[in-house]
């Protein structure tokens, strides 16, 4: 198994469609500040809450590179006053609205994202993007992506989930996998990438031999 991964970002663009410039520059700011301080994943998400307008459930994991959001979000709720509401995002997705603010009624009841990027993965083996990006090419559907990548002898990463599959909790998509008979092994990784400038364990799976 590779040692490590490193996700080099020469394109990354995810922002909210119709976003206000406001909102566009404090997310720009937070950027700035967690790659300064090389925020660990707690910490850009405390950055992001205390100096963003609000943010939503859905767009964190794309914005922070977070793989356990709503387990950072329940423990910053115990530090932080925050208001919560029920949001759609597109057409069929639910998810909620965090701020700082008391009075959430201005906010948007519906969101829709944009997101696009130009990422190397690149292990000891040399640049390995090819492969995640056929199999996104292939099938739409996010867990069926993962299924077809896994069957393909593929290791994935949550991060990997995240970029080219478009899976914020890959963790439940492996265990709707595995009750479907899927045989698959899970270990951790170290992986850098260059967004945030942090290097930390991730999980990786993998079919099991």
């Amino acid at each position: 198994m590779n040692a490590r991964v490193d996700y080099h970002m020469e394109k990354y663009h995810f922002t909210e469609t119709g976003e206000p410039q406001r909102l566009t520059q404090q997310w720009a700011e937070v950027m700035d500040e967690c790659l300064q301080l090389k925020a660990g994943s707690e910490e850009r998400l405390r950055i992001a809450l205390l100096n963003v307008d609000y943010v939503t459930s859905f767009e964190l994991p794309f914005r922070l590179q977070l793989i356990r959001a709503p387990q950072l979000i329940d423990r910053l709720r115990k530090e932080l006053s925050l208001s919560r509401k029920p949001v759609t995002i597109g057409d069929n997705r639910y998810g909620c609205v965090y701020s700082l603010k008391t009075d959430l009624s201005a906010i948007p009841d519906e969101f829709r994202y944009r997101f696009s990027n130009r990422i190397r993965r690149i292990t000891s083996a040399g640049v390995t993007t090819a492969s995640y990006q056929e199999i996104a090419k292939q099938v739409k559907a996010p867990r069926e992506r993962l299924r077809l990548a896994l069957k393909s002898g593929l290791q994935v990463t949550a991060l990997d989930g995240l970029f080219w599959f478009g899976m914020q909790r890959i963790a439940a998509d492996i265990a709707t996998l595995r009750k479907s008979g899927m045989k698959i092994a899970t270990d951790r990784i170290d992986v850098f990438d260059s967004l945030t400038g942090t290097t930390r364990k991730v999980p990786l799976y993998k079919l099991a031999e």
